[in-house]
């Protein structure tokens, strides 16, 4: 297969569906993890897609929500230490928090096991599900779940969340952006995300690096009422960052 042809092939398929691994574009074109980093490494300086770490996505359709089961495989490491250090440093006994569907958010539950007497609460059934198998006291708040991020939203989730008072929230975003808006694909998770901030006695966000400086359709908040949780920035991540943040390295 010529180059020109399979890197058509691979905007078409990142265009589709907005974010994907290395592996599924190998076995897509039937090349090697090699070749398809360099047409990445090529396909990004022409500003036909954008890389992220272990993938690719798309540059015209990101503001719409990708699949879960593509979501949790990006960016894991990093996560993994953004997740442990706000659960270690964040949580304490007796607390009663909000967890967000996000990714990110997801991977704090394993390490909230040994917190004594704390309840979860949450509008991902993910997390859910993982807070019952580690044996810690949750909440799932009800609603209308989405077909990708298997979140709750809508009216019965804002309601239910409005009616309760969080120690803290541990919240997900796709973008935080130069003038400190905080952002995902979907309104009605917006709302949601706004409630969870609006409820506790602090809010964090958690974000990996490739969420910052990036945008997508609806505010959730501003950087303003949050603390933002990320891994060790690099001098030029730091100046994308917006003035006066509160922000966290994860760098344990």
């Amino acid at each position: 297969m010529l180059t020109e042809q399979r890197q058509s092939i691979i905007e078409n398929y990142v265009n589709q569906h907005g974010l994907c691994r290395v592996a599924e574009l190998c076995k897509l074109t039937k090349t090697s993890e090699s070749t398809i980093r360099r047409d990445l490494i090529q396909m990004e300086a022409e500003g036909t897609v954008k890389r992220v770490h272990g993938g690719a996505r798309s540059v015209k359709n990101f503001s719409r929500d990708v699949s879960q089961h593509i979501r949790f495989n990006l960016n894991h490491e990093a996560k993994l230490k953004i997740a442990r250090y706000a659960a270690q440093h964040f949580v304490h006994d007796g607390d009663d928090i909000f967890i967000d569907a996000g990714t990110t958010t997801y991977e704090m539950v394993p390490f909230l096991a040994e917190v004594a007497n704390l309840t979860i609460v949450t509008n991902g059934v993910e997390t859910a599900l993982c807070g019952l198998n580690h044996e810690i006291d949750t909440i799932l708040i009800g609603g209308k779940l989405k077909d990708n991020t298997h979140a709750a939203v809508g009216p019965h989730a804002l309601e239910q969340i409005k009616s309760m008072n969080f120690s803290a929230s541990f919240i997900g975003a796709n973008g935080l952006d130069k003038d400190g808006k905080l952002t995902t694909p979907d309104t009605q998770e917006a709302a949601v995300k706004s409630a969870e901030i609006s409820q506790a006695a602090q809010a964090y966000v958690l974000v990996d690096p490739t969420k910052i400086g990036e945008q997508a359709f609806a505010v959730f908040g501003n950087s303003q009422e949050v603390t933002v949780i990320t891994n060790k920035l690099t001098k030029r991540q730091k100046q994308a960052l917006p003035a006066g943040i509160k922000i966290k390295e994860a760098t344990e």
